[in-house]
């Protein structure tokens, strides 16, 4: 797990090549605390450097390892990669980046991990190839080698990288199904640059700090963040999950290309199997995610919320390893969300190591500017700030990895959204007994599921909340781009699935377990959401199964019945770490009416501000994203 970032000059702009990429480096450097490699390239040399960080290397005989200073850099070069790394597999200077082949010919930057990397390496070590190290970026380099860009077919993990191949002269870049691992770009007349965070545009000074207005509206509107290649950044792209990029350096164009979309693996391939011995094969896939996820040179912890994913998680890791885990968990005391009994019962259960956080206001108005920061764009509500302390938790105990739950909800039907597509679905194939059966089954999950299906079809087709915009927004804005009704509903489990990991929840909530854990220096693995032979698995088959009986996470459950304690196996409710915002909010109204005046936006109606109710739910989000805007201003923008 580490930092990536790189220019290349598409022509003589007088952009100081190492200064900048010097300062994009160190922008990100949380990433990656335990060393840092810079690149520089001419026409006719390729030259490892390292700045500030001057290690002592023992592997001086490796042709990647740098021994001159950044500052010494050739001055004709036209291009410079930057890495920060953090150390968690081959912890020697064999791991070191930029890493090359033993030609020279062909260099890599890479965020991530590749979980098979022993098994592709042993496939290529048959093919011929040799190999001086124990990392997995050796293993990219190599299989690119071999297969060319279509190496990422054959890669079960987390990534995003750059390649840059002297001989063909372009760069190659890819990330990986989910969208785990980011990677942003620039691309204009002078320059194409790419980074793991935004922000490394912004303190290099490659870009003007500006918002782009679709995705303000997007965000504050629609409720939608970074579902589209255009960034909140005006000027900065998102190279898209499952897609790769081949920038051409002779003609300067770039070329993109989706190698994988998950529509088009829906099948229908394991629908015959019965259910004993699906939920068989569920498991065994399962196990063998986490196992994968389990290789690592540094110890490993998980995040324990006390719901079925992360107890999953913690149960199956503890029989796998046989080793007391170390187990993180944020609760909120005297507060109805709070779960801590939940992970209490998990962590006794396998003899955790316990640690717990409990995130407060006072602890949040402090660090509100450092969380908006580590995120690069603005959050949604405070719950990302419970995230956020537990990967700091996590840091504390010296733990550097952690298996986190992120995706299980999105693979095997965790929201009551999800409940409703199974409806549809009955009732579109003239299934009304069954899917009444079903609705009323429902009850232990959902209170009064009939009075919750008609309302959502309600919603569906007339977007109720939309008046209260009115009072927030002057009419320009409102009218500036569509207005969505979030209450979209399919009548294919599956199908409602994609659409959640694509084009609503997932995406964003990876994008802040990635930033929340790297702002520690945490390495956050997600086996539910970059698992490739989980993910396909389980859209081989009807998404109705997925729900059974009024339960949720059915297949889930039922793959780890056996490990969990029964009141986790029998616990329905669905929280993830919350926090108490409706109570926050009217704690901090007066402040966030405040801050919102003085950041002086021109699409606020601020006539009508004072009018905001504070017990109202809607209203209150909106309010919390107009004060995180504010602070994010400050911080980006009018710094």
């Amino acid at each position: 797990m580490c930092g990536i970032s790189g220019i290349i000059l598409k022509q003589r702009s007088g952009i100081n090549l190492t200064e900048k990429i010097a300062t994009m480096n160190n922008a990100i450097a949380h990433r990656g605390p335990d060393g840092e490699g810079f690149l520089l390239a001419t026409e006719q040399t390729n030259t490892p450097h390292y700045n500030l960080l001057q290690q002592n290397y023992q592997r001086k005989d490796l042709n990647y390892i740098p021994s001159s200073n950044l500052k010494t850099g050739d001055q004709s070069s036209f291009l410079a990669f930057g890495h920060r790394r953090l150390s968690i597999l081959d912890l020697s200077d064999t791991g070191h980046q930029p890493m090359c082949n033993k030609e020279g010919k062909t260099w890599i930057v890479f965020n991530g991990e590749i979980y098979n990397y022993i098994e592709i390496k042993e496939e290529l070590k048959k093919l011929g190839h040799i190999f001086i190290s124990e990392s997995d970026t050796e293993v990219i380099l190599l299989a690119y080698q071999q297969w060319g860009t279509a190496c990422v077919e054959r890669f079960n993990g987390m990534w995003a990288f750059c390649i840059y191949d002297t001989e063909k002269q372009f760069c190659f870049a890819s990330r990986d199904r989910f969208g785990v691992k980011p990677f942003y770009y620039i691309n204009n007349k002078d320059f194409f640059s790419f980074a793991s965070e935004q922000k490394a545009f912004v303190k290099a000074g490659l870009i003007d700090p500006k918002i782009n207005s679709e995705a303000l509206h997007n965000y504050l509107v629609n409720g939608l963040l970074e579902t589209t290649a255009a960034n909140f950044f005006e000027g900065i792209n998102e190279l898209m999950p499952g897609n790769n990029l081949v920038f051409n350096i002779k003609t300067r164009e770039i070329k993109l290309s989706a190698y994988y979309n998950l529509k088009e693996h829906i099948s229908l391939k394991n629908d015959k199997l019965s259910e004993k011995d699906l939920i068989e094969k569920v498991n065994h896939t399962f196990e063998n995610a986490v196992k994968l996820r389990l290789r690592s040179d540094v110890e490993v912890g998980t995040c324990l919320s006390g719901g079925i994913d992360s107890s999953a998680l913690a149960v199956s890791i503890s029989e796998i390893t046989k080793q007391p885990l170390y187990c993180f968990t944020s609760v909120f005391r005297n507060n109805p969300i709070n779960e801590e009994h939940f992970a209490d019962s998990v962590a006794k259960k396998i003899n955790a190591k316990h640690f717990k956080v409990e995130p407060t206001l006072e602890g949040f108005l402090t660090e509100v500017d450092d969380l908006i920061y580590s995120q690069d764009v603005p959050i949604w509500d405070t719950s990302t700030y419970a995230q956020y302390k537990v990967m700091e938790l996590a840091k504390q105990n010296n733990i550097k990895v952690v298996l986190d739950g992120q995706g299980a909800d999105e693979l095997f039907a965790g929201y009551h959204h999800h409940f409703l597509a199974k409806w549809n679905n009955l009732f579109s194939h003239g299934n009304y007994k069954l899917a009444m059966n079903e609705i009323s089954q429902s009850k232990k999950t959902i209170t009064n599921p009939l009075q919750f299906y008609l309302k959502e079809k309600v919603k569906q087709k007339n977007y109720l909340n939309k008046k209260h915009f009115k009072l927030f927004f002057k009419n320009e804005f409102l009218n500036a781009s569509e207005v969505k009704n979030p209450s979209v509903y399919f009548d294919s489990v599956n199908e409602q699935l994609v659409d959640d990991i694509y084009n609503t929840r997932l995406k964003s909530f990876l994008k802040c377990e990635d930033r929340c854990g790297m702002w520690h220096s945490v390495e956050s693995r997600t086996p539910f959401a970059d698992d490739i032979e989980l993910i396909n698995l389980l859209f081989s088959f009807n998404g109705n199964k997925k729900i059974k009986d009024g339960i949720s996470k059915y297949l889930l459950r039922e793959a780890v019945k056996n490990k969990l304690p029964n009141e986790i196996y029998t616990r329905y409710d669905k929280k993830g770490f919350e926090t108490p915002m409706n109570v926050w909010m009217k704690k901090m109204h007066p402040q966030i009416i405040s801050e919102i005046k003085i950041a002086k936006f021109d699409f606020i109606n601020y006539t009508d501000l004072e009018k905001i109710n504070s017990e109202n739910t809607f209203q209150n989000k909106l309010l919390f994203k107009l004060f995180v805007l504010s602070r994010w201003q400050k911080l980006f923008i009018t710094r």
